[in-house]
């Protein structure tokens, strides 16, 4: 065990009218070490972005719960993924840097959860760890966007900061659309140009996560016009990648769709994320997005508490 004194907090966004609250289904536990909160954050917060009626699940959910917690380092995290026992080692052994920005690998791996319920944590995540998966390991950013060479790659699943810094940056930044496109990406250059310092984890600390149909790179797609083709030819033939990178940057195509959100066409990768990180790889002082309620700071959210560790009783006693 790592016993680690840590809290978690359940955000639950946008709940179905006809259907159970999930933190009404939850069962109030003990531990020493974690503390769980939860909050519930009504349809109306959700339903002022562009494309709340076909899904999706916007960006202020995982600021929700980061500009609540109480932690000296922050982890937003999706229910599907898992923690490796390493990584969690690492964590609780309390030697981070406070101006680290720290990434880990996510392995995929195929995983039928009806076929593990009788096995207990200990087991499962052993298991887990056992499978062979496809890793999502750095990637050589395009070297005509002229950005800094950050590992993105599934950052979306593990990107671990201080307080301070989640806080620096405002959280992810604002998207007036549910698409969240490139946010986690953009994340990592945000918090770089506010004076963050990439760390790379070992390969051991991984994120795993069950291959299923909802994996964002597998709902987006790309939306091309006929004459955005026919330039994006002509200008890869005549000038190189870099002019015509720079021509969707301006011009922002090829826009894109995800699936399950039809009617609203997000912006070109070009448009959304090279082009404010090349501006900040170049010394541009980030302007941030998120405004200082950011996280739905001051909403009269309902609070849940499911489980109080001896940590926080004692710092609630004490107070």
């Amino acid at each position: 065990m790592a016993a680690l004194e840590s809290e978690l907090i359940l955000v639950e966004w946008n709940p179905q009218s006809d259907r159970p609250l999930v933190l009404d289904q939850m069962k109030e536990f003990a531990s020493d070490y974690v503390t769980v909160r939860g909050y519930v954050v009504p349809a109306k917060y959700h339903d002022r972005y562009r494309g709340s009626s076909e899904g999706g699940l916007h960006i202020d959910a995982p600021n929700v719960g980061l500009r609540r917690a109480r932690g000296q380092f922050l982890l937003p995290k999706a229910s599907d993924t898992f923690l490796s026992k390493a990584l969690v080692e690492t964590l609780a052994a309390q030697t981070l840097n406070e101006n680290g920005i720290y990434r880990s690998d996510r392995f995929d791996v195929e995983l039928d959860m009806n076929d593990y319920d009788p096995l207990d944590d200990e087991a499962f995540l052993t298991h887990l760890e056992g499978l062979e998966g496809h890793r999502c390991g750095r990637l050589q950013q395009p070297e005509h966007w002229q950005i800094r060479d950050l590992h993105t790659n599934a950052c979306g699943d593990f990107t671990l900061m201080s307080r301070q810094l989640w806080h620096r940056v405002r959280g992810y930044p604002a998207d007036r659309t549910t698409l969240s496109l490139d946010l986690d990406s953009l994340l990592l250059h945000l918090a770089a140009a506010c004076g963050g310092e990439e760390i790379c984890l070992p390969e051991a600390c991984r994120v795993i996560k069950p291959v299923h149909s909802r994996l964002h790179s597998l709902r987006t797609s790309q939306v091309w016009k006929p004459w955005q083709r026919k330039l994006d030819h002509y200008l890869e033939r005549k000038y190189g990648h870099l002019w015509a990178h720079r021509a969707r940057m301006l011009l922002n195509y090829p826009r894109r769709q995800v699936r399950h959100i039809p009617s609203v066409l997000g912006p070109s990768a070009e448009r959304n994320l090279a082009w404010p990180a090349s501006r900040w790889a170049r010394g541009a002082k980030p302007r941030l997005t998120q405004d200082e309620m950011w996280g739905l700071a001051k909403e009269p959210l309902n609070e849940r508490i499911l489980c109080r560790a001896r940590w926080d009783t004692e710092a609630k006693a004490a107070a």
